[in-house]
């Protein structure tokens, strides 16, 4: 098959990553204009050499996004491959959930590309004009491999408009349930497929709801912006005698409370609608302690350049929750926006316990779960950060 080309400009503005698959507008020479946007292309230099293949669209910043660094047709038999090779890397979550990310997007060499299991159904996302160009191709192959009952697609997202897409909420072929029963370890939980965040769950958090069953027997929890309840269940059903949970709309805490029920710990959790800010302040008015306190907050931050005032929140966040803690009491905290490096939400904690006047040791640093691969050469990939924390009363230096 014949591809037409695209071709860097030379010198350091033409330069790209080694191995990242994102190329800038900027960063090529002038476009024969018979490229359509969502084509295929081929990524030459200067002297014509191969670079990769991927496909075009000028309305976006991200002008190319390649699909592959080999010289191979980009055709069926190429989704094929890639979404069968995805899923064959989740098979080991299978004993533990019915509920994971088959297509991280870029991870999995399918940018613009989002894919999650919910037991029987399968909820994805088309982010780009490119994929979107071959979304019945990548439907039926979905179908083909990972077998689902039913299919949602829920392309609802910011990027689709800079990319020059209307957003699509539709079911292909027969309409399944809206909420759909998972299994995560021992909990189960109603996921709304139509109305919920993202594609429904957090299936990234998996392995940090999990840790929350080792340490919280006979503790008191806060569950601060939590959702549809993945921490507070895990910890009520760990053992916590008494778990709090809060976030700022109403709907989520009505389905907490349902999930709760679901896994038979309704009389150890309650959910209240509250912004996390005035509920961490009415809690040290009172002088109310916990044992644990969860910080999942959705991303402070879409780009670098809100950084600065990003910290301040985390920093105001963290430090309330500090002094809502019990001494001696744990504080698990996340930032997922890989706009916020690791070590800059490092230094946010460690200003944090000066701050609130605690000492901080770190018992574990925590990222996304293993349906979120992270690659090496696409640091974007790795964009979820938390670490579990224990706060103790200032006696020393913060250990962090």
């Amino acid at each position: 098959m014949k591809y037409k080309t695209i071709k860097l400009r030379s010198g350091r503005l033409g330069k790209i990553r080694p191995g990242h698959p994102w190329v800038y507008k900027n960063q090529f020479l002038k476009v024969d204009p018979s490229i359509k946007p969502g084509e295929i292309i081929s990524l030459v230099d200067t002297g014509d050499k191969f670079i990769g293949r991927g496909y075009y669209n000028p309305r976006s910043e991200i002008s190319i996004r390649l699909l592959s660094f080999k010289d191979e047709p980009i055709d069926e038999a190429f989704f094929r491959n890639r979404i069968a090779e995805a899923a064959e890397k989740r098979k080991a979550l299978r004993p533990i959930t019915d509920a994971y990310r088959i297509i991280f997007s870029e991870a999995d060499g399918l940018p613009g590309l989002i894919a999650d299991i919910y037991r029987d159904t399968l909820v994805f996302q088309v982010l780009t004009f490119g994929m979107e160009k071959v979304k019945p191709l990548i439907v039926e192959n979905l179908r083909a491999i990972i077998k689902p009952k039913f299919i949602y697609e829920k392309s609802r997202s910011p990027f689709r408009k800079l990319e020059g897409l209307k957003d699509v909420l539709m079911w292909w072929g027969e309409g399944g349930l809206t909420s759909v029963e998972i299994l995560e370890g021992k909990a189960k939980f109603l996921v709304d497929i139509e109305h919920g965040h993202k594609t429904g769950f957090y299936l990234d958090q998996r392995r940090s709801r999990a840790a929350l069953d080792n340490i919280s027997k006979d503790k008191k929890v806060l569950d601060l912006f939590c959702y549809t309840g993945g921490f507070s269940v895990h910890a009520a059903m760990a053992g916590a005698r008494k778990v709090r949970g809060v976030d700022i709309k109403e709907e989520w805490c009505e389905l907490a409370r349902r999930n709760a029920a679901l896994n038979g710990v309704a009389d150890k959790i309650g959910f209240i609608k509250g912004d996390a800010f005035p509920v961490l302040k009415a809690i040290r008015d009172s002088g109310e302690k916990f044992d644990i306190i969860v910080i999942d907050p959705p991303s402070f931050l879409k780009t670098r350049e809100s950084l600065k005032s990003a910290s301040k929140g985390y920093k105001e966040l963290n430090e309330a929750a500090m002094k809502a803690l019990s001494d001696d009491g744990i504080l698990a905290t996340f930032s997922c926006s890989y706009n916020m490096p690791n070590d800059i939400f490092a230094q946010v904690l460690k200003d944090a316990a000066r701050g609130a006047g605690k000492n901080i040791t770190i018992l574990k640093r925590c990222h996304q779960a293993e349906d979120h691969p992270i690659v090496r050469a696409i640091p974007e990939t790795g964009y979820l950060k938390g670490y579990f924390l224990r706060v103790k009363d200032e006696d020393a230096k913060v250990d962090a």
